[in-house]
């Protein structure tokens, strides 16, 4: 089984990420299943930082969206099983499942899953204000207002690249992501998603599975296995995202993407 892992992150700049989520991989993926690790490739936003991109809609919409496009169809090239859009900014999801001819996993839901099958109520933590309102997208996307008991940020603004420059000495994020399960546990909360890739894998890289029986559920882990879920289903029983729900586009306009997004 082949699974293509993309990121939004550009992992020239966030190369200790990377290599802690490459050896998660090994750790969780199984047997005969290999992970294809993929980031924003540098090109012409390289010099923008991860937030200055995701605090505007237009830059997003610019680098992003362009970006998994063309990852499916690299995707498809290389016979991957299944394409997983691994980011809690979840870019334009029903659209890659419309142009997908695989199974196309949403991190965002992924961990939803797992988190909701440990607990009614489940709170989510992430790092700055600016992903709230994709947060706040995906809980309307996915009709999960009933089960999400709140949003919350971890204290001190801490951004992916000091994360990543400091991923060797993990103590003082941890515990301010502690801190902010607890926080979470008293708005009411009994399982949190860590909604950020980046501190969710130094979590998951150090153990830090619970907080005082608050399940904080590995947002990796989650999304490989419930791809492999999902690959397993199309093999056994059929099952592909409903093309009543995301038709696909004809022969040539797919041609015409192909292109495009080749150029981008």
């Amino acid at each position: 089984m082949r699974l293509w892992y993309q990121s939004t992150l550009d992992f020239s700049e966030h190369r200790n990420y990377a290599r802690s989520l490459a050896e998660h991989f090994r750790k969780i993926a199984g047997t005969g299943t290999e992970v294809i690790l993929r980031g924003r490739a540098t090109d012409g936003a390289g010099s923008l930082s991860a937030a200055e991109i995701i605090g505007s809609s237009i830059v997003y919409r610019s680098v992003v969206d362009p970006a998994f496009v063309r990852a499916v169809f690299e995707a498809e090239a290389l016979s991957a099983d299944a394409f997983i859009a691994a980011s809690f900014s979840e870019p334009i999801l029903p659209e890659l499942r419309s142009l997908a001819v695989m199974p196309v996993v949403s991190m965002s839901e992924a961990c939803f899953a797992a988190a909701s099958a440990s607990a009614p109520k489940i709170g989510l933590l992430t790092l700055n204000k600016d992903i709230v309102p994709y947060l706040e997208k995906s809980i309307s996307l996915h009709k999960w207002k009933n089960r999400v008991s709140g949003i919350h940020l971890i204290e001190g603004g801490i951004s992916e690249t000091e994360l990543d420059a400091h991923y060797a000495h993990p103590s003082p994020f941890l515990d301010r992501l502690t801190r902010g399960v607890r926080t979470a546990a008293t708005a009411g909360a009994q399982a949190v998603i860590v909604a950020e890739g980046v501190l969710g894998m130094m979590a998951a890289a150090n153990g830090l599975t619970d907080v005082d029986g608050i399940p904080v559920i590995d947002a990796i882990a989650a999304t490989v296995l419930f791809a492999r879920f999902l690959v397993d289903m199309k093999v056994s029983t059929g099952l592909m995202q409903s093309r009543a729900a995301y038709p696909l586009p004809s022969a040539a306009a797919r041609r015409l993407l192909a292109v495009r997004a080749a150029g981008s």
